[in-house]
């Protein structure tokens, strides 16, 4: 008479599972190393690039990006983009970037290019049009992003 069994013993049950907690274990650190925090930032500005030159443009008003002095970004408005009195200039919101780690910490950046402000990454007229050319350089020590914004209003990203 035969026997059949059917089912798994339980020493290969163990070594399935164990198996299982090993590429899980890689596949989690993997996508935490994957995580990149000047990236998320940069992607974060390009966003809020495009929305600041859409309420410009929905607002008929000069619409504009600052970097503080503190890393963080401002959203203001005013009449026109040339206007340099900065009491003109009203600070409507604040843009929250994603966190840094300590591990990785994010640093923003304009370079020197003529502006009425040093610290202005975009200002956007009524019609959505870069008043001048910006450009924000976000880096971490994983990589470098540069968002730039073009004289016709578009917004590019591009990294390393």
């Amino acid at each position: 008479m035969k026997r059949h069994t059917h089912g798994f013993s339980l020493l290969e049950l163990l070594v399935v599972m164990a198996i299982l907690g090993i590429l899980t274990s890689l596949g989690v650190m993997n996508l935490t190393n994957a995580r990149s925090p000047a990236r998320e930032t940069a992607l974060t500005v390009h966003s809020e690039l495009f929305k600041l030159r859409a309420g410009a443009v929905a607002n008929t008003q000069a619409r504009r990006m600052v970097l503080t002095s503190t890393g963080t970004l401002q959203l203001q408005s005013a009449l026109r983009c040339s206007d340099a009195d900065q009491s003109h200039w009203t600070t409507y919101a604040t843009v929250t970037l994603p966190k840094a780690s300590a591990r990785y910490p994010v640093t923003l950046s304009t370079p020197a290019v003529p502006v009425p402000t040093p610290n202005v990454v975009a200002c956007f007229t009524p019609r959505g049009l870069a008043e001048a050319g910006g450009r924000l350089n976000v880096s971490d020590t994983r990589g470098n992003y540069t968002v730039t914004v073009a004289l016709a209003g578009g917004v590019q990203t591009s990294g390393s």
